[in-house]
C-alpha cells in the first residue's frame, strides 16, 4: 500500500476505541485494536518491524470499526482473529475452551460434550474436568436414554442401534419412545443444572441400592461413579472464584497453563500459538487476550511475563482479575508446572506425530490411510491401513473389494463402508484422529462425502497427500505441515498403496487359482479371462458374455460357470 493510500484511510478512521483490519483483496492480513484508532493507524506510516512493514506493503484496504469502549475493542479483536486467522497476527491455534454439556435443538435432543456448541443449543457449564463431563453425560444416557448419535443418524435409522442394546439410548430413531416422554426426560436433565438436583440424585441412589441388594456389585459401583461425577458437576457450576491460573511460555511459543484451585492443581494444558516470531511477553499478551476473551476469567493470573499492553491490563482490571509475577514459593511451583505443561506433549513422541499435532492443533495418536488399486477398472480394491504413535498397526489393516474404475466414487464408497461399519458396531477399532487420503481436493471431497453419508459421529481431520513433492492438502485450507509430518504421512500413504496392491494381487490370484483348475483352460486363455473378469463377474454374467473371450466356446463357457457355481 502506498503511503498516500494509507493516509486516506487514516483520515477516515475514528478517534475513538475500536478495531482495524488490513486486507489484501478479501483476505484479512492483520487485525488490531486501539484506544484511538486513527492515532494507531498513523504508526503504520513507519512500521516498527520488517514483518509489519511487509504486511502494510501487501495490504490494499483498511477497514475500521468503532466500539463503545476498550474492552469491547479487545473482545472484538479476539473474535476477528479467531474467525479470520490472519497471517500477520500472533494467534491462538487451539480454539478450545473448557468443555460444556450441550443439548441440541432437536425434537429428540442429542446430549454431547462440546467446546464450540451450536448457537441454538441448551448449554451447561463450562466445567474444568473433561472426565467428569464425560461420566456425567454417560450417566444421563444410562438413566434417561438420551441419544448421543448425530442428527443425520437419528433421521436415517429405523432400527435400534448398539447403544440401545447397551441401555444407553431409548432409540427414538426406531419409535421406541414418544416425543413427549423423551421431552420429559430432557427436562429432568435441564432441571438438574437449574439446581433441582434431587430427582436425579434420588434416582441414582435408588438404582444403586437396588443393584447392591441384588448383588450386582459392578453395576452399583458404576452408579456410584455417576453420582460422584454429577455431584462434582453440580458443585462446580460457574465456580471460578478463588482460582489461580499460571501461564508460562515454552518452546516454539507454546503456552502452558495450570489451574490451582483449593490448594491443588486441577488442570494442566498446553496451547499453541501461530504466527511470526514474537517476544515471550507478547506471546503471553496474545494468549491472555484470545483465550480468556471466550471463557471465564480466574481471580488471579500468575506469569513471569506480565503483558505491557495497557488495553489488556485495563480489561483484566475491569474484570477484577489480577495478573502478576510469582510472589511466593507456591507461585514458583505453579510456574514450573506450567512451563512443564508447555513442553509435555513433545516428550517421548515420534517427531512426525509432534509436527502433525502442531500443524493441526489436535492430538493425533491414530492415523488411518486409504488408497484405491485396480487394473483397467478390474479387480478394484480399497485399502485401509492404521498407524498408531507413528508406527504401523498391521492387525488393524482392512481392505474392501470395489467395482468400476471411478477413483472418486470408489473413495467415497470406501469411506462410507468404514463409517457405516463403525456406526453399527461391526468395526470395533478405535476412532482415528486423522484420515489420510491418497490424492488431492477432489479425493478429499469424495472421502468427506462418504463419511458424512455414513452417519458415523467421528471427530477427525481429513487430509490428502499429493505426489511428487508430498504436498499436504486439506478440505478447506491446506495446513502448514513441517517436513517431519510430511515424511510420516508419506509413509502412511505408501503403506496404504502397498496394502491396496497386495489386496488387488490376492484378488487376481484368487481368480487365477480357481480358473486354472478348470479342464481346457491353459495359461494363455487363463490370462485372457483374468484380465477381463473377476470371479464375481463370471458368476453374474451370462455364458454368451464369456464366449466373447477368444478360445472360450459354448462347452467351455458352460463348464466355467458350473465349476464356479459349485466352488
Amino acid at each position: 500500500m502506498e503511503p498516500e493510500r494509507l493516509d486516506e484511510f487514516i483520515r477516515k478512521a475514528p478517534t475513538e476505541p475500536g478495531v482495524y483490519t488490513f486486507r489484501e483483496g478479501e483476505r484479512v492480513l492483520y487485525v488490531g485494536k486501539a484506544v484511538d484508532v486513527r492515532e494507531r493507524l498513523r504508526s503504520y506510516r513507519d512500521p516498527r518491524t520488517p514483518r509489519i512493514g511487509k504486511m502494510v506493503e501487501r495490504a490494499e484496504t483498511v477497514e475500521t470499526e468503532q466500539t463503545q469502549d476498550e474492552r469491547k475493542a479487545l473482545l472484538l479483536e479476539a473474535n476477528l482473529i479467531k474467525r479470520y486467522q490472519p497471517r500477520y497476527n500472533t494467534r491462538l491455534k487451539d480454539g478450545k475452551t473448557y468443555p460444556v454439556i450441550e443439548l441440541t435443538e432437536h425434537r429428540f435432543p442429542q446430549i454431547r460434550l462440546s467446546r464450540d456448541p451450536d448457537a441454538d443449543s441448551m448449554v451447561f457449564g463450562p466445567f474444568t474436568s473433561v472426565g467428569e463431563v464425560e461420566t456425567g453425560i454417560k450417566a444421563f444416557r444410562d438413566l434417561y436414554g438420551l441419544r448421543a448419535c448425530s442428527d443425520h443418524t437419528v433421521q436415517n435409522r429405523d432400527r435400534p442401534c448398539v447403544p440401545y442394546q447397551m441401555g444407553l439410548c431409548s432409540a427414538p430413531c426406531a419409535g421406541l419412545i414418544t416425543e413427549d416422554e423423551y421431552s420429559e426426560r430432557v427436562e429432568t436433565v435441564r432441571s438438574f443444572f437449574r439446581e433441582e438436583t434431587v430427582p436425579v440424585m434420588n434416582e441414582l441412589t435408588e438404582r444403586m441400592n437396588e443393584a447392591a441388594d441384588e448383588r450386582r456389585y459392578e453395576r452399583a459401583e458404576t452408579l456410584k461413579g455417576y453420582r460422584e461425577a454429577l455431584t462434582a458437576l453440580a458443585e462446580g457450576r460457574d465456580e471460578t472464584e478463588g482460582e489461580t491460573h499460571a501461564v508460562a511460555v515454552g518452546r516454539k511459543k507454546s503456552i502452558g497453563r495450570v489451574i490451582m484451585e483449593k490448594n491443588s492443581i486441577t488442570e494442566k494444558k498446553r496451547h499453541l500459538l501461530a504466527g511470526e516470531s514474537v517476544s515471550d511477553r507478547e506471546a503471553v499478551s496474545a494468549f491472555v487476550q484470545q483465550f480468556y476473551s471466550r471463557t471465564e476469567l480466574p481471580e488471579r493470573i500468575v506469569t513471569e511475563k506480565v503483558p505491557h499492553d495497557d488495553v489488556v491490563l485495563r480489561w483484566l482490571e475491569s474484570e477484577s482479575t489480577a495478573i502478576e509475577e510469582p510472589k511466593s514459593g507456591r507461585d514458583r511451583v505453579l510456574i514450573d508446572s506450567a512451563r512443564s505443561a508447555a513442553t509435555a506433549d513433545h516428550r517421548g513422541k515420534e517427531p512426525g506425530i509432534t509436527a502433525i499435532e502442531e500443524s493441526l492443533n489436535r492430538d493425533v495418536r491414530r492415523i488411518e490411510g486409504f488408497d484405491i488399486s485396480h487394473t483397467g477398472g478390474k479387480d478394484t480394491v480399497g485399502s485401509n491401513v492404521t498407524f498408531e504413535g507413528g508406527t504401523p498397526k498391521k492387525g488393524d489393516y482392512r481392505y474392501k473389494t470395489l467395482e468400476g474404475n471411478d477413483d472418486y466414487r470408489n473413495m467415497e464408497e470406501l469411506l462410507r463402508w468404514r463409517g457405516e461399519r463403525a456406526r453399527d458396531g461391526r468395526d470395533r477399532r478405535p476412532d482415528p484422529d486423522l484420515f489420510l487420503i491418497d490424492g488431492g481436493k477432489k479425493q478429499i471431497k469424495a472421502a468427506v462425502s462418504g463419511l458424512d453419508s455414513s452417519g458415523w459421529d467421528v471427530s477427525a481431520s481429513v487430509l490428502g497427500i499429493l505426489k511428487p513433492e508430498d504436498r499436504i492438502v486439506g478440505n478447506v485450507r491446506d495446513p502448514d505441515m513441517p517436513k517431519e509430518g510430511r515424511r510420516l504421512l508419506a509413509s502412511v500413504r505408501d503403506e496404504a498403496h502397498r496394502f491396496a496392491k497386495k489386496g488387488h494381487t490376492k484378488r487376481r490370484d484368487k481368480v487365477e487359482s480357481v480358473i486354472e483348475e478348470i479342464e481346457g483352460v491353459g495359461p494363455a486363455l487363463r490370462s485372457r479371462i483374468v484380465s477381463e473378469f473377476t470371479i464375481e463377474d463370471i458368476k453374474r454374467k451370462e455364458k454368451q458374455e464369456l464366449r466373447r473371450i477368444e478360445g472360450v466356446g459354448p462347452a467351455l463357457a458352460e463348464r466355467i460357470k458350473k465349476e464356479l457355481k459349485e466352488g
